[in-house]
């Protein structure tokens, strides 16, 4: 009886006293179907269940190990439907129009301003006040507008009054560079006198955008079981029964079996219950947003939400790059924009999560950095990059982390899904998965995993997946069962269902960022 470990668990192992063909487990298992998975002779078997495990630890992963380290969100309301908000990034505010009077200007002598000419700008806020001097444009080079009074609403925006400041206002003008709409400005000073009883009013609060969402479709499980199968439960050569799962604490590699401390349940369930975390992580990984149809008369429309590749792709800071033309320059780029103005340089940090041609080619980005810096590395650099000597030497030259001005301490972090069987077209080069790089979280307050900016969402009186079963004329718990029974329909045996309905959200897409390759087809 192997031992083997669920990817993603410690602390437990498991064996699976059982064997499988290359064909799908399905929706039904009958005498002949479970007749073709074992080669022994049939034995009478009285299941009788020690204790039904449903700890989803022991089918954990790396995905699922993140997102149950983040708080649920529980939907407390009658809908199901959520609302948050996040902060947006300031924006300056900027040139919607330039009205007809200041055209009239910039048609006839083209010097908006000379001499203390008044003239007027639409802008797209009322944050500056009366006696304000803002820059236009640029602080170092763009020319300073006195804000004679305060804004006047006027359709979508404000209407400003003001005049150029300027130490020769016969010879200065606005250039018309400085009017296009677009042009950002910014308060940098301000003119009160000793007689101005108007000071300046306080800036505009940071805004916030209001995201709205809703939970998609469930999902589930279901298989039937005769009860000729479930009398068919086979045993091996040694009298163990066959299609059974069982768990225990590792000790020294021994799985003991005993009634104390051995959990255990039947392999359909075991592999029902796997299957619907498996489903769960793809969902909340892959999953593309939209709508179904269902056929028929009710015609009912589905909706499907998106899962994190799909949410930072579409909304979040999303980066492409050729294929061969990944690099570090590449990663100060991204990450020295992203932190400018955001995070000080002293609490950067970036944690990418990839696949291992992620790894492949972050490696070769590291290596030529290093070596188109000049920098050249010896066999005798303290034992660092070439070990051993003669016929027996090694060649350790791989880097999986990078520190930076501009990135702080970048980090690659392997994330096992990202790995998982793909199709022809999702092969990249040496038949790997195409390099993604995904980054949950960027803040200063964050360790760079998704804790609490990617959630579970689930409704608060469904906190976790339902299960059960549907019994016919055979009890889910064995022969000794069906007798007296209250059956729910004639099939000669039962029906195991699962189902679940969650979701995954991102609270602030702004602190994610995805890195892919441009798909070659």
């Amino acid at each position: 009886m192997a031992i083997q470990t669920i990817p993603g668990l410690t602390g437990f192992t498991y064996a699976r006293v059982a064997s499988m063909d290359k064909r799908a487990v399905g929706k039904l298992t009958d005498s002949n179907h479970l007749e073709s998975f074992h080669s022994s002779e049939p034995a009478d078997y009285d299941k009788k269940i020690i204790s039904l495990y449903t700890q989803s630890s022991l089918y954990s992963n790396d995905f699922l190990d993140m997102i149950n380290k983040s708080t649920p969100y529980f939907i407390d309301t009658n809908s199901d439907a959520w609302k948050w908000n996040i902060a947006v990034p300031y924006k300056f505010p900027k040139i919607l129009d330039v009205p007809s009077s200041t055209q009239a200007i910039i048609d006839g002598t083209g010097k908006v301003g000379i001499d203390g000419q008044e003239f007027e700008l639409i802008l797209d806020t009322n944050e500056f006040s009366k006696n304000a001097i803002i820059s236009v444009g640029t602080r170092q080079y763009g020319p300073r507008f006195y804000v004679i009074k305060d804004p006047q609403l006027w359709n979508a925006g404000f209407i400003y009054k003001f005049t150029l400041v300027s130490d020769n206002p016969t010879v200065d003008f606005v250039n018309t560079t400085f009017l296009a709409v677009g042009t950002e400005l910014e308060l940098v000073d301000a003119a009160i006198g000793e007689f101005d009883q108007d000071l300046l009013g306080l800036p505009r609060l940071g805004e916030q955008i209001t995201m709205f969402e809703s939970l998609g479709s469930a999902y589930g499980y279901e298989h039937k079981i005769t009860e000729w199968a479930d009398d068919k439960m086979m045993r091996d050569a040694s009298g163990k029964p066959l299609d059974i799962l069982v768990y225990a604490p590792q000790r020294r590699n021994q799985l003991p079996l005993t009634r104390n401390d051995v959990k255990w349940e039947p392999f359909v369930e075991f592999w029902m219950r796997k299957s619907m975390l498996e489903l769960k992580v793809k969902r909340m990984i892959w999953a593309k947003p939209g709508t179904v149809k269902t056929n028929g008369s009710k015609q009912e429309l589905k909706r499907t939400s998106a899962g994190v590749y799909h949410r930072m792709r579409n909304n979040g800071n999303l980066v492409q790059y050729n294929r061969g033309e990944f690099s570090a320059n590449l990663i100060r780029s991204v990450f020295g924009d992203l932190f400018y103005r955001r995070v000080d340089v002293k609490d950067r940090r970036v944690k990418m999560y990839t696949n291992e041609a992620g790894f492949d080619v972050f490696q070769q980005a590291l290596k030529d950095d290093a070596l188109n810096s000049g920098l050249t590395f010896t066999a005798d650099s303290g034992d660092r990059y070439m070990q051993g000597s003669g016929q027996n030497i090694t060649y350790n030259f791989a880097f999986d982390a990078m520190v930076t001005r501009e990135t702080g301490r970048v980090e690659l972090v392997h994330l096992r899904e990202l790995d998982l069987p793909q199709t022809n077209l999702e092969f990249g080069q040496n038949k790997k998965s195409t390099p993604v790089f995904m980054v949950f979280d960027v803040s200063p307050q964050s360790d760079g995993s998704m804790i609490n900016n990617i959630r579970e969402v689930r409704m608060k009186g469904a906190p976790s997946m339902t299960w059960g079963y549907i019994d016919g004329t055979r009890h889910h718990l064995g022969f000794a069962k069906s007798q007296g029974m209250s059956s729910a329909n004639k099939f000669p045996g039962y029906e195991l269902w699962m189902k679940d309905r969650c979701d995954v959200f991102i609270e602030d897409l702004s602190r994610t960022v995805l890195i892919e390759e441009i798909p070659q087809f």
